[in-house]
């Protein structure tokens, strides 16, 4: 196998962030998340793994992943409990990770979308959406008025709406909620 057929900086920026959420779902802690995703991307690099197809690349690094989640949790003490807990519930933990992985899926294509909307949109949407922030919280970080935030925060849910496949906003809406500000 061997990554000449992939982009490796573009794969990495397509993967990081719905890894490591996907990590970090396993994990429970952020910066152990964030370091196996990095710790697989190596591997992917230093290997020069061939994966010759979207879905084989998709596929290898949400196992990788997984496995390296494991293996993590496994050697680590604080988390034995955890692991036995997995270990008992053997089918409902590989739901649990399916459902990770649709989460996961879910926030990349959210990411890619959001990340192409006009001036603050985006921003705005990231702040309220996945940082939990009100609508006060972000204008005045923005140096915006509430109003402006409420504005463009509808106006890129919209843009989201039509620019998403309906199953991905709608699954967008489901996990992380109508917030208000």
């Amino acid at each position: 196998m061997s990554v000449a057929v992939l982009d490796f900086k573009q794969l990495y920026l397509d993967f990081y962030a719905a890894l490591c959420y996907f990590a970090f779902k396993i994990v429970g802690d952020q910066e152990e998340a964030r370091d196996i995703v990095e710790d697989v991307f190596l591997k992917v690099l230093h290997h020069k793994s061939t994966i010759s197809e979207d879905e084989n690349i998709r596929a290898y690094l949400y196992t990788a992943v997984k496995n390296s989640c494991l293996s993590y949790i496994k050697v680590s003490t604080r988390v034995k409990e955890r692991q036995w807990h997995y270990n008992s519930n053997l089918p409902s933990e590989e739901q649990g990770y399916v459902n990770d992985i649709i989460q996961a899926e879910v926030l990349r294509e959210v990411m890619k979308v959001i990340d192409q909307l006009p001036g603050h949109s985006g921003k705005i949407i990231k702040m309220s959406y996945f940082e939990s922030l009100k609508n006060d919280e972000i204008a005045a970080l923005l140096g915006i008025s509430v109003q402006t935030v409420k504005n463009l925060k509808s106006k890129g849910l919209d843009s989201l709406r039509h620019l998403l496949k309906p199953d991905i906003f709608m699954l967008f809406l489901l996990i992380y909620g109508f917030r208000k500000g």
